[in-house]
Parts: structure tokens; C-alpha cells; sequence
């Protein structure tokens, strides 16, 4: 099994979520955690905790990586401690991104495993 990120299988969720300030164009870190929870949520995971550092700028290609900590520690197959959000697209007040796990110990810029899921790629959208 190589240590790299995990692809999330199936992971399509739609979240409205809020930029920050007024003309800000960055997603707040509380945001991003309740889209993390649940994105995972919506594919039988749930995290016990999640965790942002900070938000994230609502620009294509900008990331952060969060801390999660799941009740079901093998519901990747392996352990999971961090999600990466990925911004795959901005449009107007839709920020789309891609939700990415990390296995433990693979470091935080690690390829992930998979980057094209079968039916399209897995992401969430979150409005400004």
C-alpha cells in the first residue's frame, strides 16, 4: 500500500457557505470545517472532530489542510488524520473544491491517490 493521499469515492456534496468580511474572497476556517464534516458525513464517515488552521483564499488552485479525527479510524481502508480542501473553481459567489484525505503520515503536500474520480471529480461547493 503506498503512503500517499486518499481519494474520496463517490464524493459529490453541494455546501452554501459565506467569504468572510465584506468584499473578502476567503472562506472562513469555520466554514471549511462544517463542509468538511459534512462532505464526510455524506459518504457514512463521520468525523468525531475537524479542524482548520484557517480558511481558504477563493481562488483555483489555493488549499488548506485540515486536521479530522474519525469515529471509524479504517473508514478510508487505512488512517486518516488530515483533509485537504483543493479550490477547483470559482464563479461568481460559488467557490467549488475538491476534498482530499491524507493518510497518517503521508505529509500534507503529498500527490493524492487518485485526482479523477469514474464519474466525474469528487467536490463540494460552497457559495461566497
Amino acid at each position: 500500500m503506498t503512503r500517499r493521499g486518499m481519494g474520496f469515492t463517490g464524493m459529490v456534496a453541494a455546501m452554501v457557505l459565506t467569504l468572510t468580511g465584506c468584499g473578502s474572497g476567503t472562506v472562513s476556517a469555520d466554514s471549511v470545517q462544517q463542509s468538511v464534516r459534512d462532505g464526510l458525513a455524506s459518504q457514512g464517515i463521520e468525523p468525531r472532530s475537524v479542524s482548520c488552521p484557517e480558511g481558504v483564499e477563493a481562488s483555483v488552485g489555493e488549499s488548506v489542510v485540515c486536521t479530522v479525527e474519525l469515529w471509524d479510524e479504517a473508514g478510508f481502508g487505512e488512517p486518516v488524520d488530515r483533509v485537504r480542501v483543493v479550490v477547483k473553481e470559482v464563479s461568481g459567489d460559488q467557490v467549488r473544491y475538491r476534498l482530499e484525505p491524507l493518510a497518517v503520515g503521508v505529509p500534507d503536500d503529498a500527490e493524492p491517490a487518485t485526482t479523477e474520480h469514474p464519474d466525474g471529480e469528487p467536490d463540494t461547493t460552497t457559495e461566497q
